[in-house]
């Protein structure tokens, strides 16, 4: 169960940073677009909190990036073990893994919006 929770989370991460890269790089408000994601349908606590995070880039570790990038692994295998590729947690290993190899890894998960800054 802690594996597909923090796939869960590990993919809404990465969605979230993927998604404040192209409204930061398309010169969008960035506070009424986190507004309407926040209060929208894809609002969560976890959406809040890391976006207040991204914004602030305040990154002191509540649960480390790379410990994020080897439980998606570790979900990734467990999928597989039951005949399900996961390809999102894949997607969201692949910007995991980018931003350990930028030197993120001992930073909080909501670090991973660095390596698409």
């Amino acid at each position: 169960m802690k594996l597909v929770n923090n796939f869960l989370c590990g993919v809404q991460a990465a969605s979230l940073a993927e998604a404040m890269a192209v409204i930061e790089r398309a010169g969008l408000d960035r506070d009424q677009a986190l507004d309407i994601l926040s209060n929208g349908a894809p609002g969560s606590p976890l959406l809040r909190n890391l976006s207040k995070r991204m914004v602030a880039r305040e990154y002191s570790p509540n649960f480390a990036l790379k410990l994020m990038a080897k439980d998606l692994s570790y979900a990734i295998a467990e999928g597989r073990r039951h005949g399900l590729p996961i390809e999102t947690a894949q997607a969201a290993l692949g910007l995991f893994r980018g931003a350990v190899e930028k030197g993120l890894g001992e930073q909080d998960l909501s670090a991973v919006v660095e390596s698409l800054r």
